[in-house]
Formats: C-alpha cells, sequence, structure tokens
C-alpha cells in the first residue's frame, strides 16, 4: 500500500501526455484500485462482522464516508457504522467500549484500539492488521452516513462530478488546507456540489426532498430520492477543474452562505432573523423556534451550509488565517488555469507555492 509521503508527493509520478491520460495516471497513482477494495476493505470488513457477530448476533456493517462516496484515496481511513439489534443497545458510550474489548480478544486481526467517548459521535480506532488500513467504528447512525449515500448519487450521477471532485480533495490536500483542524473534506466536497449545481449538472438537495418519505435522524430529515437528472452540459474535465478555481477565486465569501441544499448563494444576513429566512428552509426555522437546534453560525471566513442539518456549517472551523490561505490557493490555481497548457495544467498546480 503507498505511504500517505506517496500519495503526497506527484513530483516523481512525472505527469506527462493529454490532460485526461494524466489524470487516469494519477487516479492510479492515489485512488484505490478494484482489487484493493476486493482483497483489503472486503477483507476487514469481514473480519469486524464476524468478531462482533460473536458478541452481537445480527449486527451489520456499514460503510461510509469517502470510501463509499468513491472519493478514497489508497492511504484513507474506512469509516464504518455498525448496526447492532434492538435487543442488544445500551448506552453509547458502553456498547463503544464492549466493542473495543470484543476486538482486543483478536490481537492477530486488530491492533492500536482506542476510543473516543462523551463526544457527539462515539468511536473505536484501531488498524487492521491483515490490510495495514485505519479504521473507525461508530454505532451511533451518524449523518455521515445519509451524507455519504446521497455524494454517492451525486457523483455518479455524471462521471465528470466524481472525476472533479478526487482531483478537488487532492489539490486541497497537496497544499494542506482540508483535515482536521482545517477545512473539513466534507465541506471542500459539497463546495464541487454547489459550484456544479451552478452548471445545472447536479440538482438540488431540496428538489430531491420534495414528495419523499419524512426520515428523521434527530430533528432533521435525511430522505431523499435518486432520479435521473438531465444534464446536457459537454464542458471538460480541465475545463471543470479550472471553472471551479476561477468561481471560488471570485466568490463573495465574506457575506454569503454555500448552500447546496437550494443551489445558490444566500446572504448571511438573512440567517441573522428567524423572519427572513428562506421559505426553503420552513425546517430549520421551526427547529428555531421550538429551540430544537442553535442558529446557523455565520460568524466564520467562510460558511457551507450542511445538506440536511440546516444549523451546521460544515466549515466551522476555518479561521481567519486559513480563510486567507484557502482563498489564495483558489487565485493561485485560478491564475495557473489561464496561464499554462493542458499538458502542464496538473503539474503546475500540484507545485507548493
Amino acid at each position: 500500500m503507498s505511504t500517505i509521503h506517496d500519495i503526497l508527493d506527484p513530483s516523481w509520478m512525472r505527469l506527462e501526455g493529454t490532460f485526461d491520460e494524466q489524470v487516469v495516471k494519477l487516479f492510479y497513482h492515489v485512488t484505490l484500485t478494484r482489487d484493493e477494495v476486493e482483497e483489503d476493505l472486503l477483507r476487514l470488513f469481514r473480519d469486524v462482522k464476524n468478531t462482533l457477530r460473536t458478541y452481537w448476533p445480527g449486527c451489520e456493517l456499514m460503510p461510509y464516508g469517502s470510501l463509499y462516496q468513491g472519493t478514497a484515496f489508497k492511504t484513507s481511513d474506512v469509516d464504518c457504522f455498525i448496526q447492532i439489534p434492538i435487543l442488544y443497545k445500551t448506552g453509547r458510550d458502553t456498547v463503544v467500549l464492549t466493542a473495543r474489548d470484543i476486538l482486543s480478544h483478536r490481537s492477530d486481526l486488530f491492533a492500536q484500539l482506542s476510543t473516543a467517548i462523551n463526544v457527539p459521535v462515539p468511536i473505536v480506532k484501531f488498524v487492521h492488521i491483515p490490510t495495514s488500513r485505519e479504521c473507525d467504528l461508530t454505532f451511533d447512525c451518524p449523518p455521515g452516513v445519509s451524507n455519504s449515500k446521497l455524494l454517492w448519487y451525486l457523483f455518479h450521477l455524471d462521471k465528470r462530478a466524481l472525476d472533479l471532485a478526487i482531483l478537488v480533495k487532492y489539490w486541497a490536500k497537496i497544499h494542506n488546507f482540508i483535515g482536521p483542524y482545517l477545512l473539513r473534506t466534507y465541506a471542500l466536497l459539497l463546495m464541487v456540489v454547489f459550484y456544479l449545481q451552478q452548471l445545472r449538472m447536479l440538482p438540488t438537495i431540496h428538489a430531491l426532498q420534495r414528495n419523499v418519505p419524512y426520515v428523521a435522524w434527530r430533528v432533521w430529515n435525511i430522505a431523499f430520492q435518486e432520479v435521473i437528472y438531465p444534464n446536457n452540459n459537454q464542458t471538460s474535465l480541465k475545463h471543470l477543474l479550472g471553472g471551479f478555481f476561477k468561481f471560488f477565486s471570485y466568490y463573495n465569501f465574506e457575506e454569503n452562505v454555500i448552500s447546496p441544499y437550494v443551489g445558490c448563494s444566500i446572504p448571511r444576513k438573512r440567517f441573522r432573523k428567524v423572519s427572513s429566512i428562506s421559505k426553503h428552509f420552513t425546517l430549520y426555522e421551526g427547529n428555531l423556534r421550538l429551540k430544537l437546534c442553535e442558529s446557523l453560525n455565520i460568524e466564520t471566513p467562510m460558511c457551507v451550509q450542511d445538506v440536511f442539518n440546516h444549523s451546521s456549517n460544515c466549515s466551522v472551523l476555518v479561521f481567519p488565517d486559513l480563510g486567507k490561505n484557502i482563498k489564495k490557493h483558489f487565485r493561485t490555481a485560478a491564475k495557473l488555469y489561464e496561464s499554462e497548457s493542458d499538458e502542464n495544467f496538473l503539474n503546475a498546480i500540484f507545485v507548493k507555492h
């Protein structure tokens, strides 16, 4: 398996050929192959499920996050939700500690076991020894499961959407502004969705929830329907990538909320008073009035609104210095798109400036 150092050092790959040929080579180098998924990940899933079923018969495993979405790199952690039959349900923290103890009995399979409890989503962390992959297990169905299903659907409506998401994620990883205590990868992917919505290549989430039976997660609706979405856009992947950089190099982050839910920018000031919130946010407005949720945090350099939990700013950890750095990278990449040839564009944007 490639190391994180290898993944984040594209220089030795010597990307050559047309833009599309370079993308194929890059993806082969950094993304999971079908064999890796089938051989490594399926073995990991099988070992985890079989081990936990010795204590919780009938429990099920559901991968989510980058692996489910199709945007995982070779070095990506594996995120899994474990659904336990109702007759075994106890307190969340107790379940997590019990799972850690169960897995610890198989020291031939699982190492470096640790837990995070007293947090919004308690998890068990470990390394799967046969595949050397790090894995996080959660037992409280997080919004990440529904978000991952939605992103999988959106990115597979058009292959260019998935390819664009991978390229943008890799570019951001190279320049070290996504990750823990930085811009969340999920927020960046929502920005890709938002950009493609402006091009009418992807539907709004509001449209996908229309006339669909309500499915509640806490106080939010996580239901959506998969539809065949007409898309006549013929823009090449290279120009979609360059257009993404240009769009956000000019974007007015200071005054707007990026809302993939409605597929358009919303002035931040409209979220300052309940009475001025858009009619599309009736659930958010109702939850606010009943004090079932917090207000959307709009006092940050960037505000990317979650697709289901409309009170969640997914870019809340972007503080002023990081925000300036991210905008600088957008401007630099946009200039390179305008100045570099098709053959040198990818090489140029991956150089650390």
